[in-house]
């Protein structure tokens, strides 16, 4: 009888060591970190870009967890496949030898931001010699922009606030800032909000990128998880739940604590 016992045991031991490594299959772990408005933890769903991919991989029955690290090493975590996935980036050739790029979240466009009647003409950079311009440390804007800075065309000062920019383009010290277009209207919601209507930005993109959510190609876990959630992701798109959610983080809607809804019907 001890004998049969001991055996019912290991096979619920069995069973149960099974099952735990069935759910941790179905389940996610995202690497990621603040940037205000695309992810947060401080917006409902962590934001549009986070409840896109939460929604894209429940269709397939698989549950998502998020952290948030230093974007160095959420990366790294990722790279050794320790977690599964990191979000939002960009796709370089170089990236690309190490990480499976999904379908682009969201389109990254770097605009000049200005405020309104205060814009100086312009039809290529090199008409903005002598505009002060701030720029922020770190950020990459696109090799047209890159190269003029080098070469002296442009009159730029880095700083490492995108914050700060935006302060001193309020205050006029400045009058061209560029940065990616939904985070910089996100700084100077929180900064300007009783003076949003003041600021505008210049339609032309100095650089264009979509973001992407990537997954290492150590292992075989990366690939199968890129191809559920490009193929559900794809289902959100066209069923018009993405474009739903990039507006209202745009608007500002996450930021204001509100959690959007598919349209109608889905």
């Amino acid at each position: 009888m001890s004998h049969f016992r001991t055996l019912i045991a290991l096979l619920f031991a069995a069973l149960a060591a099974l099952n735990g490594h069935a759910e941790e299959g179905r389940h996610v772990r995202i690497a990621t970190g603040e940037w205000l408005p695309y992810v947060s933890q401080s917006l409902p769903q962590h934001g549009a870009l986070a409840q896109l991919i939460t929604e894209a991989f429940a269709r397939a029955g698989y549950t998502v967890e998020y952290g948030y690290f230093p974007w160095s090493r959420g990366y790294e975590l990722v790279k050794k496949g320790e977690w599964d996935a990191t979000m939002p980036y960009y796709c370089s050739p170089e990236r690309q030898k190490l990480f499976y790029c999904s379908e682009p979240l969201v389109q990254g466009e770097q605009v000049f931001f200005h405020l309104k009647g205060k814009a100086p003409p312009w039809e290529t950079l090199a008409d903005l010699k002598g505009v002060p311009i701030g720029a922020t440390l770190g950020y990459y804007y696109g090799e047209e922009f890159e190269e003029a800075e080098r070469n002296g065309t442009l009159s730029i000062k880095r700083i490492a606030s995108d914050e700060t920019n935006m302060k001193l383009l309020f205050m006029g010290r400045i009058r061209l800032f560029p940065q990616d277009k939904m985070v910089g209207y996100s700084v100077a919601r929180r900064l300007f909000p009783a003076s949003l209507d003041e600021l505008t930005h210049d339609p032309r993109p100095l650089h264009t990128q979509a973001l992407h959510l990537i997954f290492p190609r150590k292992g075989e876990r990366g690939k199968k998880l890129l191809d559920i959630f490009n193929r559900e992701f794809l289902a959100l798109k066209a069923n018009g739940t993405v474009q739903r959610y990039l507006q209202a983080m745009l608007d500002g809607e996450y930021e204001r604590g509100i959690t959007p809804v598919p349209p109608s019907g889905n």
